[in-house]
């Protein structure tokens, strides 16, 4: 859920105009393993793609190859001398792949059958305008819709980005949530001043990221909960009126 809340005051001091927000995504997403588990997708418990290093083996023989550098008669003496010291011992050098078995990377599925749910706007308005010759005058209004998905290839598109990353090794779980400029459906009730059709879901970044959720890598399902502070915003009549938001997000992860 999204929520936030935001006020402007015109330099008159008079006209002043006011934005609740509360917005919703209830989905449920079809999640497939990723054949690439090597490094984290969504940085978890600190480490992230940038952080995971080569494997000590590898970095040996870059280390001999760059000891060379480009001498191509010493960087073939080198490699030969690596060939027979690991035909002796295979495991002389250390290990010469990374490790696939400490992160796993579940993606959603790519298709129009990739989530389904619903993506619900609700939105309060609120403030005081001045309309010559008339006075200043107050006005409300309500800004509501709702998107069901499954929905046309373009929305699903964007839809279809949730990551959900384990640190089987840290027992933490990081989700990427695909909630940004989703277009939502909306009507207009009382004075808006503006006469849109459409608002996407959120505006800012397009996902928002719930980091290092504690689970039990042995289990078959996890679940938890969590808050992001800074989420983004949401405004009204072309930015006149910004609401910055929050995230409560909870989150269920059931493999079959």
């Amino acid at each position: 859920m999204l929520k936030g809340s935001g006020r402007h005051v015109l330099p008159n001091k008079v006209e002043w105009s006011r934005l609740d927000v509360e917005r919703k995504l209830n989905v449920t997403f079809a999640m497939e393993l990723s054949a690439i588990n090597t490094a984290p997708v969504v940085e978890v418990g600190g480490t992230s793609n940038n952080h995971i290093r080569a494997p000590k083996g590898i970095q040996t023989i870059a280390e001999a190859m760059e000891a060379c550098g480009e001498d191509e008669a010493c960087q073939a003496k080198a490699m030969l001398a690596i060939g027979l010291q690991l035909k002796g011992d295979p495991a002389s050098l250390g290990a010469l792949k990374l490790d696939e078995t400490r992160f796993a990377n579940w993606t959603a599925k790519q298709g129009e059958d990739c989530a389904a749910g619903t993506i619900s706007v609700s939105d309060e308005g609120a403030g005081v305008n001045i309309a010559p010759p008339s006075p200043a005058a107050p006005y409300r209004f309500h800004r509501a819709g709702k998107l069901s998905l499954p929905a046309d290839a373009a929305i699903m598109e964007q839809v279809c980005r949730a990551i959900v990353t384990v640190d089987r090794q840290s027992g933490l779980a990081s989700l990427r949530i695909p909630a940004g400029a989703i277009p939502v459906a909306v009507r207009l009730s009382g004075q808006a001043f503006t006469n849109e059709t459409s608002v996407p879901f959120r505006e800012g970044q397009k996902e928002l990221e719930l980091r290092d959720q504690k689970i039990e890598p042995g289990k078959k399902s996890w679940q938890g909960a969590g808050r992001i502070a800074n989420a983004g915003s949401v405004s009204h009549n072309s930015g006149s009126t910004t609401a910055p938001v929050s995230a409560a997000v909870t989150w269920q992860f059931v493999q079959d």
